[in-house]
C-alpha cells in the first residue's frame, strides 16, 4: 500500500505514472494505442506517465477505462456516509410528509330493539 500521505505532489505524480505505465505495459499496448483508446495525445500520456504534468480527472477516468480498470478509479469516489443526525431529520420529514392513514371505523353491532313487557 502506497503512503499518499507522507509524498509530496511530485511524488504523488510520479507513483500515477509509474502505475499508467505498469499497467500498459502489462497488457501489452504501446503509448499510441492507449493514448487512441483514451482519446488523449501520445504527448499528454508520455508527459502523464513521466509525472511531468497533473491530468484532469476526466483524463485520468479514460485512461483507466482504456485500461480496464474502472473499479480502481471508482476506489476515488467512495460512498458518503450519512451522519446520524441527517439521518434522523430525514426520518423525521418523511413522518410530516406521509399522508394520513385512514383508520376503519369499527361497525358496530345494532341490537334488535325490541319491546318490554
Amino acid at each position: 500500500m502506497i503512503d499518499f500521505e507522507a509524498m509530496n505532489t511530485d511524488q504523488v505524480l510520479q507513483e500515477m505514472g509509474d502505475s499508467i505505465r505498469g499497467a500498459r505495459v502489462s497488457q501489452e499496448l504501446t503509448m499510441k494505442d492507449l493514448a487512441d483508446k483514451s482519446e488523449i495525445s501520445v504527448t499528454s500520456l508520455s508527459r502523464i506517465e513521466n509525472g511531468k504534468t497533473n491530468p484532469t480527472i476526466m483524463i485520468l477516468v479514460r485512461i483507466f477505462k482504456a485500461l480496464g480498470r474502472e473499479k480502481e478509479i471508482a476506489n476515488l469516489f467512495p460512498e458518503p456516509s450519512l451522519s446520524p443526525i441527517y439521518l434522523s431529520k430525514l426520518a423525521k420529514n418523511k413522518k410530516e410528509q406521509a399522508p394520513p392513514q385512514r383508520v376503519r371505523k369499527k361497525k358496530v353491532e345494532e341490537k334488535e330493539w325490541k319491546w318490554e313487557e
